[in-house]
């Protein structure tokens, strides 16, 4: 008998993932066996047929996991009479999941066959009385249940589109998932998430990249349907602690909930239904960024684990810093996925979906900047609250945070209305500017400046404190930040898929910084910057959109044979006669070739209107 739950836990994962290694070449020798493999087509990402079912290893190690804690026998950990009954349904609505992901892979049921199993099964599971205690309302509560166990049920399975992704982050999620019902005391509950942490875990020993086999609509139903019923049965589900009951679990499963969102939003607007395949995952467009199938596994784990991080976190923080550190993380991950979302993704066959729901969500999401307004409004109220646990070290007095309840709301409508009013959701956030800049900084002053006259008539405890200029400035950080974020991420992009010849650009000043933009944007000159020479030792030693300055003619031969660079493009036209004449000798000495950016304007000829045309042209210097 071992007394420390840990230890236990520490074998129960070890025997899951033990027993999955050892299951799964079985699992793949019968799959090949009776052809049950999933082929090549132009909505899988898979190249070669893969062997499925690999689900029932998965099942079966975490069977063999829970045997494993139940014969350790552990005092006071083998079970909760009180919720015995819950527990059971968990199981029990696992299994049915189990069994339709299996027939699915069999014989490729309808996904309004799928839907109508998966929410019997949450139905089931509420009946016994499991419920998130999120709202007063019991009704409302039931429904987010139902919703939440459906819903997490199809993240796991919308996940498994590409080799070691929906494996890794299952376990991950899962072993994070196991340490906070340990940390509640359900012994039970941990033990299941921790042998599903190491069936999954073990699993991926085949299913990493080049995966040898898949585990099918099997193992991501059942893994999603036990994971999503463990949640519901917690103690902290009926906790009314809405850090506890909410946000713990949206941070553990972050990343299948922000892929399936992202897919149904992106689907929905391209009119096309969400039980359509395609490749359109948040997967497919970290590949489409430039990584590879194995850097965006690992990504994806370091946002698993990330998630965990903050879910642990928030155990131990209190309810409204809990609160705010939980919207900041979802809110990140948010502007991530709408940065993901805005890439153009091809579709191998016709939509499928709803037109009115396609207008609709065009009509939100685009036209009224819906989604920006409501992240806008999680910023502000982030920020409001971040500046009195900042003022107060945490410890405000009971009559300043009265003041906050009473007048969120008013700084959250001042502000917005501020941004709207000062055009904030009329750009775009990919080419944010130093003018959008300004308008943000201007926006959040007057808004700031309403709020401080209000405050010196109605509250002047806030004046006093100082909270109100630690909001602006907090404010001003946050929405910066949100706007600037896509420009960040399309840098990152444009240098993973930058692909061409390296050329060094001569004078590192406006010229060459348009240069380097129009180069980064045109992947059609296939051209790719490697450094500016500039003789002007003040700019040496710094960089321009990441690119490195060198001297000048002295540092040429250094990047030529150092870099193997064959190209100068010179950007700018204040170089003296004597310099031009140098860079020619050079080119003629080392084979070198020199380039020129032509920029002009002139009327568009009306043979040519139709013909793609590069704004830029990059042409060889003269000699």
């Amino acid at each position: 008998m071992i007394p420390d739950p840990v230890a236990a836990a520490a074998i129960v994962a070890a025997v899951a993932a033990t027993g999955t290694i050892l299951l799964t070449p079985a699992v793949r020798s019968l799959a090949r066996h009776r052809e049950l493999v999933a082929r090549p087509s132009a909505d899988r990402w898979h190249q070669r047929p893969t062997a499925l079912l690999g689900g029932i290893a998965i099942a079966l190690g975490t069977v063999a996991g829970m045997l494993a804690w139940f014969l350790l026998g552990t005092p006071g950990v083998a079970g909760d009479p009180t919720r015995l009954l819950a527990s059971g349904a968990v199981a029990g609505t696992a299994a049915f999941m189990f069994g339709v992901g299996l027939v699915d892979d069999l014989v490729q049921l309808r996904p309004q066959l799928k839907f109508s199993a998966q929410l019997l099964a949450g139905i089931v599971l509420v009946a016994t009385g499991a419920t998130l205690a999120i709202t007063p309302w019991h009704l409302v509560n039931v429904l987010a249940t139902v919703f939440w166990f459906i819903a997490l049920t199809n993240a796991f399975n919308l996940l498994d589109n590409m080799d070691g992704v929906a494996a890794g982050v299952a376990g991950i999620a899962a072993a994070f998932l196991g340490v906070t019902f340990a940390l509640q005391g359900a012994w039970l509950h941990a033990a299941a998430a921790w042998s599903v942490a190491g069936a999954s875990l073990g699993f991926l020993r085949y299913n990493f990249s080049p995966a040898s086999i898949f585990m099918g609509d099997t193992g991501s139903l059942f893994i999603g349907s036990l994971l999503a019923g463990l949640v519901v049965t917690s103690p902290a589900s009926v906790s009314g602690n809405l850090v506890a009951v909410l946000f713990v679990p949206l941070a553990i499963m972050a990343v299948p909930i922000v892929d399936t969102t992202l897919v149904t939003v992106t689907r929905t607007l391209a009119a096309r239904a969400i039980s359509q395949g395609g490749r359109d995952h948040s997967t497919h467009r970290l590949v489409a960024l430039g990584l590879h199938e194995r850097q965006v596994a690992l990504l994806l784990y370091g946002f698993a684990v990330a998630g965990g991080v903050v879910a642990l976190l928030l155990t131990r923080l209190d309810a409204a810093l809990g609160l705010m550190l939980g919207i900041t993380f979802l809110a990140a991950l948010t502007v991530l996925a709408a940065y993901l979302g805005r890439l153009q993704m091809g579709y191998p066959d016709a939509p499928a979906g709803w037109k009115p729901a396609t207008v609709l969500a065009t009509e939100l999401l685009y036209k009224r900047h819906l989604a920006a307004m409501l992240l806008d409004v999680a910023i502000v109220a982030v920020a409001f609250y971040g500046a009195f646990r900042l003022r107060f070290s945490g410890d405000a007095p009971d009559g300043i945070m009265d003041a906050y309840r009473t007048t969120l709301w008013l700084v959250i409508a001042v502000k917005v209305i501020a941004f709207g009013a000062f055009g904030l959701y009329r750009g775009s956030w990919r080419y944010t500017s130093m003018i959008d800049a300004l308008r943000i900084l201007t926006a959040i002053t007057v808004s700031g400046v309403v709020l401080f006259a209000y405050a010196l008539w109605r509250m002047p405890a806030l004046v006093a404190t100082n909270v109100l200029w630690i909001d602006a400035l907090l404010s001003a950080v946050l929405v910066l930040a949100t706007r600037a974020s896509f420009r960040a991420l399309e840098l990152v992009r444009l240098r993973l898929t930058q692909k061409g010849e390296r050329v060094a650009i001569y004078g590192a000043g406006d010229g060459g910084e348009l240069v380097v933009r129009e180069l980064l944007n045109n992947g059609a000159l296939g051209l790719k910057p490697f450094c500016f020479l500039d003789d002007d030792p003040h700019k040496q030693g710094k960089r321009i959109h990441g690119v490195p300055v060198f001297g000048g003619l002295d540092s040429i031969l250094y990047v030529v044979q150092q870099h193997g660079v064959r190209r100068i493009l010179v950007a700018t036209r204040k170089l003296r006669v004597e310099v031009v004449r140098a860079l020619h000798a050079y080119a003629r000495a080392h084979d070198l070739e020199l380039l020129e950016l032509e920029l002009r304007v002139k009327p568009l000829d009306e043979a040519v209107r139709t013909e793609r045309r590069t704004p830029v042209r990059i042409v060889q210097s003269s000699p």
